[in-house]
């Protein structure tokens, strides 16, 4: 048994990743010259951007350069945009109009990688970009970016701030960024700092506070072994859970990292109210099926209550998410009432 567990424990440490190439300049010429008629759909650019590709690293460059050259900032829709807020704009708009804010950067990257059979994911987070690098305020998240496995290896990417930035008067200046492409974690959580911790792809990840104190204190939470954790074990048990239960444990794991975003928190028990709710059936045909339904509206309930208590702490603003969250709360008593007057009639 001593020699089998010595067996396991070398072929556990033999485990390596493989390094992205040095030389993405053959594929950069390609994604570039892209013609125009590759990109009226998702399918059609995928396919194109990764036909010359000989591995998946090359694959997510072509995407990364095609969309830092084709995808212009929504200067008018970062104007108007609410921090938090989720936007009703999927990858085919961002296409059609060639131009997008960072959840429509993320989401297009999305797109494409699933057409590329790469695993990718858009990571909500805080961000130092221009004008708000000293920035003190993180109740809300204000910023989206990717993290693709390649090759058994989670990576880094901001497809966003790759295509250029704002400058001193607000307006746009497209201008390609390596910096912002696969980049070490080391180096991507200095402007970069994911709602959830596990997607710093840190072992050990830097705190909020640290990150709001600026870089020499991210420094040196880099350099202390604290709060120590398996990033990659802590994925893989995420990714076990059910989709609705993924999205309610994102957000306790988001409250939990940083206790001044409420929103975060009230909209995760929002959204698992809205999955109870839609398992109730419309028309309910036993005393089973309404006493199921019952219970089912009482769990929905308690849920929303949860979300009115977390908005409570929110002294200004969410105004849309509170008045849901009442109008929501009077209609599930209602409905309740109902129910419980049918089962005692």
């Amino acid at each position: 048994m001593k020699k089998l567990m010595t067996l396991i424990a070398l072929l556990v440490w033999s485990v390596s990743f493989a390094e992205p190439p040095s030389d993405y300049t053959s594929i950069d010429a390609h994604a570039r010259n892209t013609p125009d008629r590759f990109a009226q759909s998702v399918e059609k650019l995928a396919a194109y951007l990764t036909e010359p590709a000989e591995n998946d690293f090359e694959k997510v460059r072509s995407f990364y350069v095609w969309l830092s050259k084709n995808i212009a900032y929504d200067v008018d829709l970062f104007r108007r945009y609410q921090p938090g807020a989720s936007l009703e704009i999927g990858p085919d708009d961002v296409l059609k109009q060639g131009k997008a804010v960072c959840q429509g950067y993320s989401d297009l990257f999305n797109a494409l990688c699933d057409q590329a059979g790469i695993e990718s994911r858009m990571i909500p987070g805080y961000s130092k970009g221009f004008a708000n690098r000293n920035r003190t305020d993180f109740s809300t998240a204000d910023h989206a970016w990717n993290s693709v496995l390649i090759e058994g290896q989670w990576y880094l990417l901001d497809a966003t701030w790759g295509a250029g930035g704002l400058d001193e008067k607000m307006e746009y200046k497209a201008q390609f960024n390596e910096q912002y492409f696969l980049s070490s974690p080391e180096v991507f959580i200095k402007d970069h700092m994911p709602e959830q911790p596990m997607w710093q792809l840190l072992d050990c990840p830097v705190s909020i506070q640290a990150f709001a104190s600026g870089e020499e204190a991210i420094q040196q939470a880099l350099a202390q072994d604290k709060n120590c954790m398996s990033f990659r074990e802590q994925i893989a048990e995420f990714d076990a859970l059910p989709p609705a239960d993924r999205e309610l444990q994102a957000a306790k794991d988001a409250y939990q990292f940083n206790s001044d975003n409420h929103l975060v928190m009230a909209r995760g028990y929002m959204d698992y109210a809205h999955h109870i709710m839609s398992g109730i059936k419309r028309q309910m045909k036993s005393r089973e099926e309404i006493e199921q339904g019952v219970q089912a509206q009482e769990e929905a309930l308690g849920y929303l209550k949860k979300a009115k208590n977390v908005l409570d702490k929110i002294r200004k603003g969410a105004k849309m998410e509170k008045d849901f969250v009442n109008k929501n709360i009077k209609n599930s008593e209602e409905n309740l009432r109902a129910m419980k007057a049918v089962l005692q009639g």
